[in-house]
């Protein structure tokens, strides 16, 4: 074959793959492109084109797959780049929480581990399933016009809060925090046998489990005074970092100084459900120091 005929073999190729009635201007365009960079090539080499001189010219351009996929318009993206990460964090938490609910039944030998992996193991990956299928229907919404993200204007200040969210938030967290402390008190209310299955142990509820109280009561009067100068400091994400910390400290020594509740798949379950609160929190506290703001200080001059 002469380097023309193999120029036309490739561009039949790549119109073979696009559109019918994209493929006489398709061709004619690489036939021209491709032409002029071998003759190029040619002149470059100071000898006539050939086949290896072609077949290089071909090879550096791509293949005919990769140069038609340039010349069709993108498809319908379901998951845009920019959120590939959250989906993928997402779905390592769900899968991961499935497993820590119900890998306890494994350990005190309720559900056989081929059982459990039959069932709840591999029944976990529904999960991501889910998440795809959801970002598909709306990527399909959005190709048809709807829910089509709007963007506005706003000031770039990563230090001001959404007070209004806030201020939910403090609502939750409070009632979050009394339904905890009378926890231990409204278990003994339960009918048999959820008292039995949810009873404290009594040396944690003595000895382990005060300090929570000091980290949330910390917490939440963080979070009132962001919220009363609608903007965090850096004094504010100080403290912020510092009750994370010692809520990891606090978690790990639940974990490792004795019993949490007196059955003992319960406490299996709050043990492992434990650990992955201790691995937000972690991941949480990387992320924001990652994200740190930088701050420019002017130089120091000194006097003359």
């Amino acid at each position: 074959m002469s380097p023309n005929d193999v120029i036309e073999s490739y561009v039949v190729d790549v119109m073979r793959r696009v559109s019918a009635r994209d493929r006489n201007e398709v061709g004619l365009e690489l036939r021209g492109l491709l032409t002029e960079m071998l003759d190029d090539r040619a002149q470059a080499a100071g000898r006539p084109a050939d086949d290896a001189l072609v077949l290089a010219v071909l090879r550096e351009f791509g293949t005919p797959a990769e140069i038609a996929a340039r010349y069709r318009p993108p498809g319908m993206l379901v998951i845009p780049a920019e959120q590939t990460r959250s989906f993928a964090m997402l779905s390592i938490i769900g899968i991961t929480l499935q497993w820590a609910l119900t890998l306890p039944q494994v350990f005190d030998g309720s559900l056989a581990i081929s059982g459990w992996w039959l069932t709840w193991g591999l029944g976990a990956f529904w999960w991501p399933g889910f998440q795809a299928m959801m970002a598909l229907l709306v990527a399909w919404l959005r190709s048809r016009g709807l829910f089509l993200p709007k963007w506005t204007p706003r000031i770039a200040d990563p230090d001001r809060v959404d007070r209004g969210g806030m201020i939910a938030g403090l609502v939750g967290f409070a009632i979050a925090m009394s339904f905890m402390i009378a926890l231990p008190w409204l278990v003994g209310l339960m009918p048999e046998p959820l008292s039995g299955v949810f009873a404290f142990d009594p040396e944690f509820l003595r000895a382990r489990a005060w300090p929570v109280l000091v980290l949330w009561i910390g917490s939440f009067a963080i979070m009132v005074t962001v919220v009363k100068h609608g903007r965090q400091s850096m004094l504010t994400r100080r403290l912020e970092l510092g009750t994370s910390l010692g809520f990891v400290t606090l978690l790990a020594w639940w974990l490792s100084a004795g019993n949490i509740f007196i059955e003992k798949s319960t406490n299996d379950g709050a043990r492992g459900g434990l650990a992955l609160v201790i691995a937000f929190i972690v991941i949480d506290i990387a992320i924001k120091l990652y994200r740190g703001r930088p701050r420019i200080t002017a130089p120091h001059v000194s006097g003359r």
